[in-house]
């Protein structure tokens, strides 16, 4: 299972430090854009980090109820995965065609609300899913354990779909995610917010790598 720090955050300042901390020590990046929309606050401008992450691979979490506004600046980036929430977009086959031409692979989230016998109507026109186990918004949400069980459902369904989790990972439930299976787990709190970032990262890893 691969350990993807997730970077959510208001200034683009703030992100450049985070980079920096993390360059040459992981290769895949996780950055969450808010734009108040389906969430109580905003990110910052995707744009400020062009030409700040070529050293990473990045994937976009798109917490906004209009995504294909933001498919430009994610190209910018040179994104290879990005997601948008099933939940709140009018129409996810519209989003999920302006998503065509672009080189990045497509994902969709299930938010804690959303069934994931949602996911099937596009599971032939999706690479990626993934589940959130905490309420999107904010990092430190308390991890929602039951939200795991759409896990088999999906693994049943489709077994060689991408699925991730995201939300409440740290040192006490990150082998509970393990065990289900899953691909990658995007972590916030429990690396970033830590004083020692690398030392997070690699407590998590070890964790992993015990079971």
């Amino acid at each position: 299972m691969l350990i993807i720090p997730a970077i959510l955050d208001t200034d683009s300042d703030n992100v450049k430090e985070q980079l920096n901390q993390l360059r040459g020590f992981v290769d895949w990046i996780q950055i969450d854009l808010a734009d108040d929309t389906m969430t109580d606050s905003s990110t910052f401008d995707l744009h400020d980090l062009v030409g700040e992450v070529d050293d990473f691979d990045v994937e976009i979490h798109l917490m906004t109820t209009d995504p294909v506004k933001y498919l430009d600046a994610c190209a910018a980036l040179g994104a290879k995965r990005v997601y948008f929430h099933l939940g709140e977009v009018e129409s996810p086959s519209q989003v999920l065609e302006a998503m065509d031409p672009y080189d990045f692979t497509k994902g969709v989230v299930l938010s804690p609300q959303t069934p994931a016998e949602d996911v099937f109507t596009y599971i032939d026109e999706i690479d990626a899913v993934q589940v959130m186990t905490v309420v999107p918004g904010a990092q430190g949400g308390e991890f929602l354990e039951d939200a795991l069980g759409k896990i088999s459902y999906l693994r049943e369904r489709r077994g060689d779909i991408w699925i991730s989790v995201d939300g409440g990972v740290n040192e006490n439930t990150i082998a509970i995610v393990k065990e289900k299976g899953v691909d990658a787990a995007g972590v916030g709190s429990a690396i970033l917010k830590k004083d020692d970032v690398l030392g997070a990262y690699d407590e998590l890893k070890k964790l992993i790598e015990d079971e």
